[in-house]
């Protein structure tokens, strides 16, 4: 059984460890919190054109529609009438019913060519997408990595506190269980935001992958709504990580007492 000096060792080793790990993990958020919150608003910004073309084809499909209803409903009420109006006038209704017509036939097409992923291929916004989202995906997965260290490390400080806690002959029992209620909290909010950010970068990638795919070919409207939720929820997800990173660090400076200004 290891003596109380070595367990008080140990503990101490450790501590430093999970200090080195948050001094790191504040840096390197330091480092990038400004271009990842730049990438965020330049990715919101994209959704909102998203969200901004979803309503624009509701709206076109739907006066499309409309527009076939009435152009068909105006040649069945016009038809019974002609042959008691003038030449003239007989010339006049069929030529506002072609009119019609062709307005029902136009918004028709309109519906069919209302394709979001061809008009983010044709305005850019597709190309940016995937530059933001591949950087932000380098960004969040060094920041992953330096969390997972941190909850191992948390991990490694509670099985040795509570080694230490059930031995007798340690002096300062309550110095003990306060680093363990520390270490415990600390532990649970990197699990947090370390299951957070594997969810994000398996959510980014996946959109990465499918992007390579419904912009190679003409997207089927279910594509092209998949394509749109995906885009809306990934905005909304990068923009979480990042404030959970923002309170990550927060938790790590109150861990370790430190002083520093945000």
């Amino acid at each position: 059984m290891a003596s109380s000096t070595e367990e008080l060792s140990d503990l101490s080793k450790l501590m430093n460890k999970l200090t080195e790990r948050a001094r790191s993990f504040k840096t390197q958020f330091d480092k990038n919190e400004r271009r990842m919150r730049q990438i965020v608003r330049e990715y919101q910004k994209i959704a909102d054109e998203v969200r901004e073309m979803q309503a624009t084809t509701e709206t076109v499909r739907k006066v499309g529609l409309i527009a076939v209803g009435v152009g068909a409903g105006f040649c069945i009420l016009a038809a019974p009438f002609t042959g008691g109006l003038s030449l003239v006038g007989a010339a006049v209704a069929a030529e506002v019913g072609e009119t019609v017509a062709a307005v029902a036939a136009g918004g028709a097409a309109t519906v069919v060519g209302a394709n979001i992923a061809q008009t983010m291929k044709e305005n850019g916004s597709a190309k940016k997408v995937k530059e933001l989202v591949t950087e932000f995906m380098k960004i969040i997965e060094a920041m992953k990595n330096n969390t997972q260290e941190i909850n191992m490390t948390c991990e490694k400080l509670e099985q040795r506190s509570v080694a230490a806690l059930a031995d007798n002959t340690l002096s300062n029992v309550g110095q003990f269980q306060m680093t363990l209620k520390k270490v415990s909290n600390l532990g649970r909010k990197t699990v947090t935001v370390l299951t957070l950010a594997v969810t994000v970068i398996d959510f980014l990638d996946k959109l990465m992958t499918f992007f390579g795919k419904v912009f190679r070919v003409t997207a089927t409207p279910e594509e092209d709504q998949r394509l749109r939720d995906s885009i809306l929820q990934s905005a909304d997800q990068c923009q979480t990580i990042v404030d959970e990173f923002d309170k990550m660090k927060n938790e790590l400076r109150n861990f370790t007492g430190s002083k520093e200004k945000k």
